[in-house]
């Protein structure tokens, strides 16, 4: 199965990545036993430690999102044109052809 590249994660950041689904995952547990323990249980305590857990399951998966983005932010290096002048590279581009520079007769 090929995934496209846009979307991989750089294998030197996936434990961070795995850390960050871990605590999602732990975030939404909290989030379900608090809420059913409110819901069904009357205890106001678990109403607000669900609503804790869910603030903090938000703040981890936008720290996830931060850190994913931020592999992908840096700037690709700029192409090496090979010791040329960009004058002289375009006009052999647009296919003219090549002539010696004047020179100065003294």
């Amino acid at each position: 199965m090929a995934s496209t590249p846009s979307r991989e994660v750089p294998v030197k950041g996936y434990s961070v990545h795995l850390l960050f689904h871990a605590l999602a995952l732990i975030c939404g547990a909290a989030v379900g036993i608090g809420g059913a323990l409110w819901w069904s249980g009357g205890i106001p305590v678990a109403g607000w430690a669900a609503g804790a857990a869910l603030l903090l399951g938000v703040a981890v998966l936008v720290l996830q999102w931060h850190q994913l983005t931020a592999g992908r932010s840096q700037p690709a290096p700029p192409p090496n044109r090979g010791g040329t002048r960009p004058e002289f590279a375009a006009s052999t581009a647009r296919g003219l052809p090549e002539v010696d520079p004047p020179t100065r007769r003294g």
